[in-house]
């Protein structure tokens, strides 16, 4: 019996640590970022750029703080100048750079838009212009909806006597040629810097928990398989290796209560096997004293019933062989699939039997050799029986070995292809042993297949004949 499972993380508590390890990944991630990267700063144009913009070079600019109150468009109201020492001048480029073209009309503002004749006459100044020269329409920046305070008033920060207009400008300058030189605000991009930062952010944090992420699947997924693996290859042979106890505490259990059914199961099977051997043992000794009596009888009867005692003894030794051959497990080693297959064609072409080998990829799989020869050798066996010859061809298909032995004689109706596989069932509906076998080679070679967790099926093929195809996973 296997011993009882150690005890391990569960899955609970493996997907907590997950999500803690992520989360402070995320945590460290976000502090790094905030920490290293500039602070968010905001997008603006303010009057000097609009003026430099126009006029096509550097000018001097104020350094006196003011804000001005615009109730609507049509009323100013000026608040005076703060006398608090400005900060230094903030040049760090912006997202929203004015753009520039020249056209003969003259620029109309949109719908939204106010025009402020202060801040025009300002602007005129800065290029040293009269005013009717100039035109300067903006959007107001801020809407006051704080309580007691009206949704229409409209406000433009001043910084260091600088208007500052968060939102769309558009400005124009009518130049000595006539035309109009026209300065706006482009649309916003589509991931402004904030945006973007928010994303880099996400992106970090991402590539920070993926590596987590991966080792807590794959450290989940991996036992998982090898459960799923040994339950199949449980099924198709009670006696393969157990499973290997590993991975969180709930997997472990599974595992171990496998394990546990599968060792009961081989118990059982190897007794039943053991009794049915015995049983097939025991019948040889009244078959042979029925042969010594019944020499004393006439020589007709003495033919016919020395004839069913020859059935009997062959179908007894057939069973012991079916019993041996698929009641133990042998050992899996590496081996060539193609050079056995080679090696059994050219010895059944020395004794000349009709078998080709239509073509042999290289593959190298794990089996037991002497098995899987036997199965090759039934399938070549009942080709020749049925068919006349034998055509054999090894096949690679993605992760599997494909072994066809096919041959050109009368097939078999597509309900009896299963019914092949039983035990003591043939496909030539006599008892005469020279048209057959005893009818187990189909039974030993699908059971063969099924240890080494592959299959093993019958078709009938187009144009005639009959093809067993024998599928097995390639595990070097």
């Amino acid at each position: 019996m296997t011993a009882r499972p150690r005890p391990g993380l569960s899955i609970f508590w493996q997907t907590l640590l997950l999500l803690l390890a992520s989360v402070a990944a995320v945590f460290v991630v976000t502090i790094l970022l905030f920490t290293v990267a500039p602070p968010p700063r905001p997008d603006f144009n303010s009057l000097s750029d609009i003026a430099e913009a126009l006029a096509g070079r550097r000018l001097p600019r104020e350094r006196i703080w003011q804000a001005v109150d615009l109730p609507d468009a049509r009323h100013e109201a000026a608040v005076p100048p703060d006398r608090r020492s400005p900060p230094p001048l903030d040049d760090l480029p912006r997202d929203r750079l004015l753009a520039t073209r020249e056209q003969a009309a003259e620029p109309r503002p949109d719908p939204e838009m106010i025009e402020s004749r202060r801040f025009s006459r300002r602007l005129a100044d800065r290029i040293g212009v009269s005013p009717d020269r100039v035109r300067l329409y903006f959007g107001p920046d801020q809407r006051v909806g704080i309580p007691f305070r009206s949704g229409r008033e409209r406000r433009v920060i001043v910084r260091r006597g600088e208007p500052l207009f968060f939102d769309t400008v558009l400005a124009g300058y009518r130049t000595d040629a006539g035309t109009w030189r026209v300065v706006r605000t482009p649309p916003r991009p589509f991931f402004p810097a904030w945006q973007q930062r928010i994303l880099l952010l996400f992106g970090l944090s991402l590539l920070a928990v993926i590596p987590f992420a991966w080792l807590f699947a794959r450290a989940l997924a991996k036992p998982i398989r090898r459960i799923a693996d040994a339950a199949d290859r449980m099924g198709a042979n009670p006696q393969a290796p157990l499973i290997v106890e590993e991975g969180p505490a709930e997997l472990r259990v599974t595992a171990h209560a496998l394990n546990r059914m599968q060792e009961r199961l081989s118990a059982y099977l190897t007794e039943r096997t053991n009794m049915i051997g015995a049983i097939a043992h025991d019948l040889r000794t009244p078959l042979a004293r029925i042969a010594f009596r019944i020499e004393s009888a006439p020589d007709e009867m003495r033919q016919k019933v020395q004839g069913d005692i020859e059935q009997m003894r062959a179908m007894i030794a057939a069973t012991i062989s079916f019993v041996r051959d698929t009641g133990g497990s042998a050992e899996m080693r590496s081996l060539s699939l193609d050079r056995l297959v080679t090696d059994l064609v050219d010895s059944e072409r020395e004794i000349g039997r009709p078998v080709r080998l239509v073509q042999a990829e290289p593959i190298t799989l794990l089996g037991d050799a002497m098995a899987l020869r036997r199965l090759v050798q039934n399938l070549v066996d009942n080709a020749i029986v049925y068919g006349g010859e034998a055509e054999l061809s090894v096949r690679r298909e993605g992760e599997f070995a494909a072994l066809r032995v096919a041959d050109r004689g009368p097939g078999l109706p597509p309900a009896a292809l299963e019914a092949m596989f039983r035990p003591f069932e043939r496909g030539e509906p006599s008892r005469n042993r020279s048209t057959g076998g005893i009818g187990l080679g189909l039974s030993i070679s699908r059971a063969i297949a099924q240890e080494h967790g592959g299959s093993l099926v019958l078709a009938n093929r187009e144009g005639g004949g009959l093809e067993a195809l024998f599928r097995v996973p390639i595990r070097d």
